[in-house]
């Protein structure tokens, strides 16, 4: 029997959507791109990242579908997916389509046996938006939407508490 992974892959947007894809442990993460991208849908053929974290989600290291950086991590087929994501606690950001931008946080269910050789979607759970929604990529807060602004912030990001004993009518 083979060792199986299943894997959470959890779309970044306001809503709950995700689908569990069980996959071989020996996969690569270009295996798992393929299956993340058949789970949801979503136009084959598209370029693509994962992106280690933390945590708290921050995006860290790329390691893309063709690895261009010779200092980078390498390209997805180089990786396989027991190595970076069998065990708890372990999680990937991946970004699919880089003009759509779909962002899925990639994060480890469980390990178990199975003898299925392709990918398939143990669990679904939300409807996928018909456009990607738009992620903002914060450094250290992880990731965020472009609609989670403070209320009391006008558009570039100061609110009135900023204004404190300041005025205009000195002028």
């Amino acid at each position: 029997m083979k060792t199986r992974l299943t894997l959470r892959a959890i779309l970044h947007c306001p809503d709950d959507v995700f689908r569990d894809i069980a996959i071989d442990s020996a996969a690569s993460l270009e295996d798992l791109h393929h299956a993340v991208a058949a789970a949801y849908r979503l136009e084959a053929g598209q370029m693509a990242s994962f992106y280690t974290t933390d945590d708290q989600w921050t995006q860290l290291d790329e390691i893309p579908l063709i690895a261009m950086d010779p200092n980078g991590l390498g390209a997805m087929s180089d990786h396989v997916l027991d190595r970076i994501l069998g065990s708890p606690g372990k999680r990937l950001i991946f970004v699919y389509d880089f003009l759509a931008m779909w962002t899925f946080m990639i994060e480890f269910v469980r390990q178990d046996e199975g003898d299925q050789d392709q990918a398939q979607v143990t669990l679904s759970y939300g409807d996928r938006p018909k456009e990607a929604p738009d992620p903002e990529f914060a450094g250290e807060g992880g990731l965020a939407y472009a609609d989670d602004e403070d209320e009391e912030e006008d558009e570039y990001g100061f609110d009135e508490e900023d204004l404190d004993g300041y005025s205009s009518d000195a002028w």
